[in-house]
């Protein structure tokens, strides 16, 4: 009998549930078979301990970092810096792949067996939705690194991932195509959107799914699969409860995607990791995009650590309080971007200045609204694309907006010799982890 991708020795039908920290706000409730809410409720926050910090590392692929090449943490990055896919060495750290599945295990519990054992309360319905939520944005990570973008005329027939759906010993976990991984990402979507109670997670636990989530979710989903209107809507749907944004203008103390930020919707991935921020600096490209005198951010985002020989680093990472999954700056841009590939340009610039006028000096604000009134839409979109690199900087989104959209050339330097991912390279399209395939030969 085949052994399949989920080695299920994570967890038998009792789960342990070890301590989480601090920003967590929940204490160890040791080893369980959860049959009581806050079982349940404990259950889902192993779900969410357990998420991998991918992102961090796909940012190594991107145009925003430069490798330092005195880490001591090299051995283990250098080969994701470079896109060595094929023959990794023997110490490169892992790309996620069953830290996904694993949420999604803690995810199809809670769903085959919250409502039984507990029965239907508001509380249980609010765990169900988030478990709903938990699967439904596993499956779109895993699509978003290791399938295609999302082609309406091929994704039938796209390789795509295994959906993992319930919790079945047996069964073979072989990949779906893309469409369906996205169908079920949809109606995991719809079946959350019916039992969800919280339209606002509290600071304290803003690493919960609520309503403004949900819509932030669907916006940024729709984005990728270039439905237009319905990526619009769902942001707006988030911002009519809280289109709040960050006025660094008048010295706002948290950056944007500070988990007390007043836009944040929701503050769970790890996209700073340590490790990462450690042994990288930021790249002249990404410098290049912002205006230094005028943008806000400049100063907010990074920091110089050489005089001499300027090296810039980012802040916005290393510290579970930057975790960011949504926040109302992408949202503003996907409106911007969506209002323009459905030709409203007034919308789309409308929007741009929204966000602008709470990260660019006055100044620098007013000359740079007059060059955005006088772009051609093909130029607005270059420029939409860019501020999205500004504004979301080392967020985590990089990689998928050069893989949704001109798959562009990108250039490494290590150790002076040059390392190019071509435009349109394959490797856009990350391989199934080694140890996925051996252990699960379907894949």
């Amino acid at each position: 009998m085949k052994k399949n991708i989920i080695c299920i020795y994570l967890l038998s039908m009792s789960v342990i549930l070890s301590s989480c920290d601090k920003y967590l706000d929940i204490q160890p409730v040791g080893t369980v078979v959860p049959s009581t809410e806050s079982d349940f409720r404990a259950l889902l926050t192993s779900g969410y301990q357990a998420f991998p910090d991918h992102k961090a590392f796909l940012n190594l692929r991107t145009d925003e970092l430069v490798l330092n090449e005195e880490s001591t943490d090299l051995s283990s990055i250098k080969d994701i810096y470079i896109w060595n896919d094929q023959n990794p060495g023997p110490t490169t750290r892992s790309y996620a792949w069953l830290t996904f599945y694993k949420s999604i295990f803690y995810a199809n519990h809670i769903i085959a067996e919250a409502e039984e054992k507990v029965g239907n309360s508001d509380g249980i319905s609010q765990i169900r939705a988030e478990a709903y939520l938990m699967r439904a944005y596993s499956h779109f990570e895993l699509l978003n690194s290791y399938a295609p973008s999302y082609n309406p005329a091929t994704a039938a027939s796209d390789k795509g991932v295994p959906i993992s759906i319930k919790i079945d010993l047996e069964q073979k976990f072989v990949p779906a195509s893309v469409e369906q991984v996205y169908q079920q990402i949809l109606a995991d979507i719809a079946a959350a959107s019916s039992l969800i109670k919280v339209t606002d997670s509290p600071t304290n636990v803003k690493y919960r799914f609520s309503k403004r989530a949900i819509h932030a979710f669907e916006a940024r989903m729709r984005l990728y699969r270039g439905e237009w209107q319905l990526a619009m809507d769902a942001a707006e749907k988030a911002l009519e409860i809280n289109a709040n944004l960050e006025d660094l203008t008048k010295g706002s103390s948290l950056l944007p995607s500070n988990f007390e930020s007043v836009e944040m919707i929701q503050s769970w991935e790890n996209t700073g990791n340590s490790v990462v921020r450690n042994s990288t600096f930021i790249s002249d490209e990404l410098l290049g995009l912002y205006n230094v005198g005028g943008d806000l951010r400049f100063d907010r985002y990074f920091q110089n650590t050489d005089k001499d020989n300027p090296r810039y680093v980012s802040l916005k990472g290393g510290d579970n309080q930057f975790n960011v999954t949504f926040r109302n700056g992408e949202l503003y841009l996907i409106v911007a971007e969506a209002s323009l590939r459905l030709n409203n340009k007034t919308k789309a610039i409308d929007y741009l200045n929204r966000l602008l006028k709470n990260r660019l000096t006055p100044g620098y604000l007013a000359a740079h609204t007059t060059v955005l009134a006088g772009m051609t839409d093909a130029q607005l979109q270059s420029e939409i694309m860019d501020e999205r690199a500004r504004e979301l900087a080392l967020e985590g989104l990089r990689w998928d907006d050069l893989k949704r959209t001109d798959r562009r050339q990108v250039v490494h330097k290590f150790f002076g010799q040059d390392y190019i991912l071509n435009q349109n390279d394959p490797r856009y399209v990350i391989r199934y982890p080694k140890e996925a395939v051996e252990k699960n030969p379907d894949l």
